[in-house]
């Protein structure tokens, strides 16, 4: 006589959707000139030799990638 398993346990509710007026709020674009967290992984090597280079020519490593990627649009872009 085989029987049947209980059924497996249901999954919590997710709760109710955001209001309209939270989902409106989260289409707002910032505007060009505002600081935004841009977030990426990179190997530990390749951080520390940034920082180096950031260091050694004097600006933040912020200003040392948008140099960098300007640089790569001028020639690649």
């Amino acid at each position: 006589m085989a029987t049947q398993p209980p059924p497996p346990p249901r999954k919590p509710s997710k709760g109710e959707p955001p209001s309209l007026k939270e989902t409106k709020e989260n289409l707002d674009k910032p505007d060009p000139g505002e600081i935004v967290n841009l977030n990426f992984k990179v190997p530990a090597e390749f951080k520390k030799d940034f920082k180096i280079a950031a260091a050694t020519y004097g600006c933040t490593q912020v200003e040392l990638l948008q140099r960098v990627f300007k640089f790569w649009t001028e020639h690649h872009g």
